[in-house]
């Protein structure tokens, strides 16, 4: 398939079943819920430019949040994620920078380096996500813990579901 039409079509996917599935499933009395979109903006090139990745984000947040009737929720959170996603980026760039075929997978950088971009990008998705809903001071903590929470369960999700429909290697 053309890696052209790739990131349009794993950007609709990851839309496409957040507002389906993901939308309305809460876990563990809303101490778990699925930010399946924000795996289509972590799996944009390490070499997008930050507007793009901007842009897209916004695209990708004010469509789910077009027909999960977020308010804009969505659109700031997956923003805001956005912002940070270069920094993070950089600080775990191996010494000698990304090679041109770097993909921000499992299968290209390796668990670890896959596990810290990932917790850290949706931990920021989550806490502004989950510190918007509050709303007040009084229950920032209890939303905090939320967020750290769905962070490590889309964390999971994330890399079951890399492990699933990624590529076997190939041995001689």
């Amino acid at each position: 398939m053309n890696p052209a039409m790739l990131i349009p079509l794993q950007l609709l996917l990851t839309v496409s079943l957040q507002v389906l599935f993901f939308q309305n499933l809460t876990l563990w009395n809303g101490w778990g819920i699925l930010a399946f979109h924000a795996l289509g903006i972590l799996l944009l090139p390490l070499n997008t430019r930050p507007v793009v990745l901007l842009v897209v984000s916004a695209l990708v947040g004010a469509s789910v949040d077009f027909f999960a009737y977020g308010g804009g929720l969505f659109t700031s959170s997956a923003i805001t994620m956005a912002t940070f996603l270069p920094f993070i980026n950089r600080l775990l760039a191996p010494r000698e920078g990304y090679e041109v075929t770097d993909e921000p997978t499992i299968k290209s950088m390796g668990i670890q380096w896959f596990s810290v971009r990932t917790f850290a990008a949706l931990s920021i998705h989550n806490l502004w996500l989950f510190s918007l809903e509050a709303g007040r001071w009084s229950l920032m903590f209890t939303g905090w813990g939320k967020a750290l929470t769905s962070s490590f369960l889309g964390l999971f999700l994330f890399a079951a579901v890399l492990q699933l429909v990624q590529a076997k290697r190939k041995k001689r």
